[in-house]
């Protein structure tokens, strides 16, 4: 009987048990970052970004490095698509390649060109890759060249750009997601662009312990994919927040604009254009945190033209201006004068994107197809020729809060303001 019990027992154990195929974290290669570039023979480059365990585990960081080491090793193959490029890596590594943290996917600019179809299908099929990645294409480069920077402030550069992306206002761990209800709603994508940036001025070291700026990884903008997932062009920095409030997914944004000139761009102006007694190039900034989007489709036609109203709540964080901020008819001035800046801003951007790129990166369509579904199915076949053309009513109402711990500035009876 004991016997049978041992026999049953031991059945059992092998039976039941689930862990027999379980991968210790020490045989697992962690890829943090992972990039495509498309070469000149139509082979594709995979660059992968691994964590080093053995360097986490020391102390200290300076430089991108942890205790003398840095703290991620740059890997790379050849391949005929993403996984056949990370079978072929595998066979250069000792651990078993693991994409599960995955968190950031750079593109280089000329698989970009080419389109992205061919590398995305993967992205959206397998379940190792996570919906909630962030993507990038890298401007003017490839995506090896931007993922084999160290950059200072983080151990990994795969990290580094999902942080300066979280700094800049932008929402972060979805542009992959994003990217693909884009692609299904009007055909066109929009992701977030990369670029390599050389320091502004270029210092010698003199001593080991100087640090003078480095070539880094920064934000470009972003970059605009047609129905065709390939590249159409590119939104700047200074116009990426514009889709990102039209779309309620701006988080916060700093404008500066001068106080008295109807072109903020540049400084100067006419003296009758100016809201107040400001000397001309004088500049106010404000920073908005709170930011909301309506989105009206109106039929008067057959075709539509749309109502935007963007609003946003911020305070005064700077005031170079003769303008008394203590008094409350000269914050409605900045005000005025801000409204009517970002509304002539965002009008720019948005024709530039209806004639330049001729793609609804803004979910238009998007916004007919669940307010009027019926009449969507009649211009969904030819929304991308519909488009271009259609009219926009834009109005910035940008509430002021608050001016700061101080009214008054110092330059009011210095520069011929008000007292």
């Amino acid at each position: 009987m004991f016997k049978k019990l041992i026999v049953i027992f031991v059945a059992l154990s092998l039976v039941l048990t689930g862990c027999w195929d379980r991968q210790e974290l020490n045989d697992q290669a962690i890829i943090l970052g992972w990039g495509m570039d498309l070469l000149e023979d139509g082979q594709y480059l995979a660059t992968a970004n691994l964590v080093l365990p053995l360097a986490s585990k020391t102390g200290g960081q300076q430089g991108g490095e942890q205790g003398g080491r840095s703290g991620f090793m740059t890997e790379t193959a050849y391949g005929k698509n993403n996984r056949d490029a990370e079978q072929n890596m595998q066979r250069k590594l000792s651990r078993v390649l693991f994409p599960g943290h995955r968190r950031n996917i750079f593109i280089g600019e000329k698989l970009a060109e080419h389109g992205v179809f061919s590398i995305l299908d993967e992205y959206g099929r397998s379940p190792m890759v996570r919906p909630r990645a962030n993507i990038f294409v890298v401007r003017k480069a490839t995506a090896q060249e931007a993922m084999s920077l160290a950059y200072q402030l983080e151990t990994n550069p795969a990290i580094a750009v999902q942080k300066i992306q979280e700094k800049s206002g932008a929402p972060i761990s979805r542009s992959l997601l994003d990217f693909f209800i884009s692609a299904n709603g009007t055909g066109c994508g929009i992701m977030p662009a990369l670029t390599i940036l050389p320091p502004e001025v270029k210092i010698d070291k003199k001593s080991k312990n100087d640090s003078p700026p480095q070539t880094t990884l920064g934000i470009y903008g972003a970059a605009v994919f047609n129905g065709q997932l390939k590249l159409a062009g590119y939104l700047k920095y200074d116009e990426y927040w514009v889709r990102l409030w039209i779309a309620n997914k701006l988080v916060f944004r700093t404008f500066t604009t001068i106080i008295n000139a109807v072109d903020a761009d540049k400084p100067g102006g006419a003296v009758e254009d100016a809201l107040s007694g400001a000397t001309s190039g004088k500049t106010v900034t404000v920073s908005v945190d709170s930011f909301k989007s309506d989105i009206t489709p109106i039929f008067s036609g057959a075709l539509p033209r749309f109502r935007i109203l963007l609003e946003g709540k911020g305070y005064i964080e700077e005031n170079n201006s003769p303008l008394n901020l203590s008094k409350p008819a000269n914050v409605k001035k900045v005000e005025a004068r801000m409204n009517q800046y970002l509304e002539e801003k965002i009008r720019r951007v948005v024709t530039k994107v209806q004639k330049d790129f001729k793609c609804d990166i803004f979910g238009f369509g998007d916004t007919i197809h669940h307010r009027h579904p019926y009449r969507w199915k009649k211009l969904a076949a030819d929304w991308e020729t519909i488009f271009p053309d259609i009219d926009l009513d834009i109005t910035v109402k940008l509430n002021l809060t608050g001016t700061g711990l101080t009214g008054e500035s110092l330059l009011p009876t210095r520069e011929g303001g008000e007292e």
